[in-house]
């Protein structure tokens, strides 16, 4: 049996040989999931620079870390892993944390950049806002974990929360996906995306 070494351009439907990297491995096992689209200059990541007060549930004044495809992309956001953490240990009200989806917000400008995940590379067709006035009602998709109000005695290390999507949310041209909280919270968390674009 042998494997091809390099990019295989291949139409669906066709049958083509197995793929391998210099090192001899099949192409699959030799790197990383994600190596062959970072590769490519294709997944992007955008996480908070601050903590950000998070609004209640689908509230269309909306703060947190919303990710927007606009409708001429030509792009679908592929989702492949968020992330959130708390920056103080106990959040002004209980919550629960998760994703939620909706029609574009259709902000003219970022206001924090996606950074390219191949350092160097092109700029996301995506927009990452901190805080916006969602156009869709969003509508909730997925919940992850919670955050409580209860008295600390004792100190302790806290991880972040980090999900694989692991390709299983594609956000199409003209949506966007967010971060949800079921309760409004002061400046006390941190959201993060990572993504895949591919062509429509």
């Amino acid at each position: 049996m042998y494997a091809r070494v390099g990019i295989i351009s291949a139409a669906e439907g066709t049958s083509n040989p197995l793929r391998m990297g210099t090192e001899g491995g099949l192409a699959l096992d030799s790197h990383g999931k994600y190596y062959e689209a970072v590769k490519a200059g294709r997944v992007f990541v955008v996480c908070n620079q601050a903590a950000v007060a998070v609004t209640a549930a689908m509230a269309l004044a909306y703060t947190g870390l919303v990710v927007e495809n606009p409708a001429t992309s030509g792009k679908d956001l592929v989702m492949l892993r968020f992330g959130y953490s708390a920056t103080v240990m106990v959040p002004t009200a209980a919550t629960v944390i998760g994703l939620m989806t909706g029609l574009d917000a259709g902000d003219a400008a970022a206001t924090i950049i996606p950074r390219n995940r191949y350092v160097g590379g092109a700029a996301s067709a995506a927009i990452v806002d901190n805080g916006c006035t969602l156009v869709g009602a969003p509508v909730l998709e997925q919940v992850f974990g919670q955050a409580g109000t209860g008295a600390l005695t004792v100190p302790l290390v806290a991880q972040v929360n980090e999900i694989d999507l692991d390709g299983s949310l594609i956000v199409p041209p003209g949506y966007y996906v967010a971060a949800y909280s079921f309760a409004a919270n002061t400046a006390a968390f941190i959201f993060s995306f990572l993504w895949e674009e591919v062509d429509v």
